[in-house]
C-alpha cells in the first residue's frame, strides 16, 4: 500500500536487521512437487517434478565463470561457433534460462553442478530433458561432438565417484548420457506413437541453435556391464522416507553444446510415446490456464462463467534469481517468514498444495510474471484471488508491509509500462496495483457475505493469515491519480471479446511487497461474488472439480476438468454407508476435459478424490 515515503523509508530500514536473519529465509534454488502434478487419471496417471536447468545451486559449481556449465538467459550475451545467440531474445526456453555447457569442447568431469529436489510422491522416476544443441566447432556436420554429459546413479551421488568402480578425468568410468546412438541417444528423438521407432537429428542444423525438444535420457551404450546397464532409461527411486526431503541431484561436465532447458522426472517409463512434444509444452512450459465451457455457475437470477488460475502457475519470470521476488512454494520448501512459520505446511489447504510466494521485501518492479489464460466465453471478468499473508518482519503490529502487487491494465499489457503514463522509475506510483490497505480498496478487509459493501478488517490479525486461505475481490489502489493512472478504488475486470475465444492471452503481473501469497486468481463475470457466497461456498464452488455425468448409448460418461489432474475417481455403491474403491478404468483426455466411459450396471455413486 501507499504510505507517506518517509515512513515507507524509515519502516523498511528499521526492519533490515530483522529480515537479514529471519525473514523469508530462502535455501538453493529447490526444486519442489506438488501433489497436485500429476497427468491423467487411473492407471494412465503419472506423477512429475520439473526441474529448470539453470537452477544449480551456484556454491556448486567447480569450473570457474564463463567455462563449464553455465546459467544462460535470452539476453544474446553468448554466441556458439556460427555466431548463433545463447539464448535469443525471443527464446523459447521455460522462464527465458537454460542450462549452458560453455567449455572446453571436450572435457570429463571439467565441472560439476549440484541441483536440490524435494517429492511430495514416492515413485520410480524416469528422466526426461527438453533442449536444444549448439556448434562448438569441433566436426560442422554433425552435433556428435557435443552430445554427452555424466549422469549420477542415485540421489545425493557423485557421478564420477559413486559408480561401482569410480572414475578419473581420463576414463568413461560411471553413467553418462549422450546423443549417439539410436538405440541410447538423445539425438535420435523417440517418435510419438512410434512404439520406440526414433527420428534421427543428429546433423539438423535448423532443429537445434536455439530450438528446443524433448527426449527421455538413456544410459550410454557403451558403458562397461560391470559399471550398468548400457541403453537403459535412467530412473531414481523415490521412497517414502524420502518424501518432503530435499535431495541433492548432480551431474558432471563431458561436452560442451548441448544446452538443457529443462529436466522431467516422471513415473511415465515411456512419455514420448503417449505425448507430442506440443503437448509437452503445453502441459509443462507454457502452462496455459483453459477456461472449460462448463466452469459456469448457474443461478435463477444470474449465472456467471468463470476461469481459475493456480498462483504458481507461471510461465514466464523476469528476475534471474529464482530466489528474488516471485516463486513456487508447496510443502517441502524450505521457505520461513518472520515468524519462523513454513510457507507452505504440509496440511496446507491451498489448491493443488502450491502457491504464489513474494519472497522479498519492498521492491517495486523487482519481479514480473507471465502467466497464460485461455478463454471459452465472452464477457466481462471481474478479479478475484485467495489468498494468505506471511509476516516479513517489516512490521509485526500489522500486514501493511506485506500487501500490495501490480496488476495490468488488460490482457497482452505490461504492469509498468502500459498505464496511460508509464514511469518505470523505482520510486513512481504509476501504473495499478491491488493492496490490503485501506477499507475501501484493501484486500485484507475482506467484504462482508450479504454485506452490501461493508468489510471486515483483518490487516492485523495474525491469526486469520500466516498460511490460512481466504476469498477477496482485487480493487485498484485508493492512490491511484484519475486524471494520468486510472480510477481508484475500482474493481479490475477484464473484456473477453469473441475474437479472443480459444486464444491464449498473457496475463503479467509485477512485484511490489513480499508477504502476499496467492493460492488462486479466479476471473468471474459476477460483479460481487463475495457479497453472494460465503468464504465456505467459493471454496466449495472453486476448489472441488465437478462430475458430469451423461449417457453414451449402453454406457454412462464420467467427465471432470483436466485442471482438476490431482484427483482420482471413486465409486460406490451406496452412501449408507459408503464403500468407496478407485475406478479403474482409465481416463482419455477430450479437449478440457477427462472422459472415463464405463457400462451402466446398478446404481453407482461417484466422487473425486485428491490425491
Amino acid at each position: 500500500m501507499k504510505k507517506h515515503l518517509f515512513t515507507r523509508l524509515s519502516n523498511f530500514v528499521a526492519g533490515v536487521s530483522l529480515l537479514a536473519c529471519a525473514q523469508f529465509t530462502a535455501h538453493a534454488q529447490m526444486s519442489v512437487q506438488r501433489p497436485g502434478n500429476v497427468v491423467e487419471t487411473g492407471s494412465n496417471s503419472w506423477s512429475y517434478l520439473v526441474m529448470e536447468g539453470e537452477s544449480f545451486i551456484d556454491a556448486s559449481k567447480e569450473a570457474a565463470p564463463g567455462s563449464g556449465f553455465g546459467k544462460l538467459w535470452n539476453d544474446e550475451a553468448l554466441s556458439d561457433f556460427y555466431g548463433t545467440p545463447m539464448l535469443a531474445t525471443n527464446s523459447g526456453a521455460s522462464m527465458q534460462g537454460a542450462l549452458g555447457t560453455l567449455s572446453p569442447s571436450f572435457g570429463r568431469f571439467a565441472d560439476k553442478v549440484t541441483y536440490q529436489v524435494v517429492f511430495s510422491t514416492p515413485g520410480d522416476y524416469y528422466m526426461y530433458m527438453r533442449f536444444t544443441m549448439f556448434e562448438n566447432g569441433g566436426n560442422l556436420s554433425h552435433y556428435l561432438n557435443e552430445d554427452s554429459f555424466f549422469f549420477p546413479p542415485d540421489f545425493n551421488k557423485d557421478p564420477q565417484f559413486d559408480w561401482p568402480v569410480p572414475g578419473t578425468t581420463g576414463s568413461d568410468d560411471g553413467g553418462y548420457t549422450e546423443g549417439c546412438c539410436s538405440t541410447a541417444g538423445f539425438l535420435f528423438i523417440l517418435d510419438y506413437h512410434g512404439d520406440g521407432s526414433r527420428t534421427q537429428q543428429t546433423a539438423d542444423t535448423n532443429y537445434w541453435e536455439g530450438n528446443f525438444h524433448w527426449n527421455q535420457l538413456v544410459s550410454s551404450q557403451f558403458l562397461n556391464p560391470s559399471l550398468g546397464t548400457p541403453s537403459a532409461p535412467f530412473h531414481y527411486v523415490v521412497t517414502p522416507a524420502m518424501v518432503g526431503v530435499p535431495q541433492n541431484f548432480t551431474i558432471a561436465f563431458r561436452e560442451q553444446g548441448v544446452t538443457i532447458d529443462l529436466f522431467l522426472f516422471s513415473t511415465h517409463t515411456n512419455m514420448m510415446n503417449e505425448y507430442t512434444q506440443s503437448q509437452l509444452d503445453d502441459l509443462l512450459v507454457k502452462k496455459v490456464n483453459v477456461q472449460d465451457a462448463g466452469n459456469t455457475v448457474a443461478t435463477p437470477s444470474n449465472s456467471w462463467a468463470f476461469l481459475v488460475m493456480e498462483g504458481e502457475s507461471f510461465m514466464a519470470k523476469s528476475n534471474r534469481d529464482l530466489t528474488v521476488g516471485f516463486g513456487t512454494v508447496a510443502p517441502g520448501n524450505t521457505n520461513l517468514d518472520a515468524y519462523g512459520t513454513p510457507i507452505l505446511a504440509t496440511n496446507t489447504t491451498a489448491s493443488g498444495k502450491g502457491a504464489l510466494f513474494t519472497q522479498t521485501a519492498f521492491s517495486q518492479w523487482a519481479d514480473k510474471i507471465n502467466y497464460q489464460v485461455q478463454f471459452a466465453t465472452t464477457g466481462t471478468y471481474y478479479l478475484y484471488m485467495r489468498f494468505t499473508m506471511f509476516e516479513n518482519g517489516g512490521n509485526t503490529a500489522h500486514y501493511i508491509n506485506e500487501d500490495s502487487f501490480f496488476v495490468p491494465p488488460e490482457f497482452n499489457k505490461d504492469p509498468q509500462n502500459d498505464w496511460p503514463i508509464p514511469q518505470p522509475t523505482p520510486n513512481g506510483q504509476s501504473g495499478g496495483y491491488a493492496e490490503g490497505c485501506c477499507g475501501t480498496a484493501g484486500f485484507l478487509y475482506i467484504l462482508d457475505y450479504q454485506g452490501d459493501g461493508t468489510r471486515t478488517d483483518h490487516s492485523a490479525d495474525t491469526n486469520y493469515w500466516e498460511g490460512n486461505f481466504h476469498w477477496n475481490q482485487l480493487v485498484s489502489s485508493q492512490f491511484m491519480n484519475p486524471t494520468t493512472v486510472g480510477q481508484p478504488n475500482s474493481n479490475f475486470n477484464y473484456v473477453v471479446t469473441s475474437s479472443m475465444l480459444g486464444v491464449p492471452q498473457n496475463f503479467a503481473i509485477g512485484y511490489r511487497e513480499g508477504g502476499v501469497t496467492p493460492d488462486l486468481f479466479l476471473f468471474s463475470t459476477r460483479s460481487n461474488l463475495l457479497n453472494d457466497y460465503t468464504q465456505n461456498q467459493l471454496d466449495q464452488l472453486i476448489l472441488q472439480p465437478k462430475l458430469y455425468v451423461s449417457r453414451s448409448g449402453t454406457n454412462v460418461v464420467i467427465s471432470w476438468p483436466t485442471s482438476a489432474s490431482g484427483y482420482i475417481l471413486q465409486s460406490s455403491p451406496s452412501l449408507s454407508p459408503a464403500t468407496w474403491t478407485t475406478v479403474q478404468t482409465p481416463a482419455t483426455t477430450v479437449g478440457t476435459r477427462y472422459n472415463v466411459t464405463l457400462t451402466a450396471a446398478g446404481r453407482q455413486y461417484f466422487r473425486l478424490k485428491q490425491r
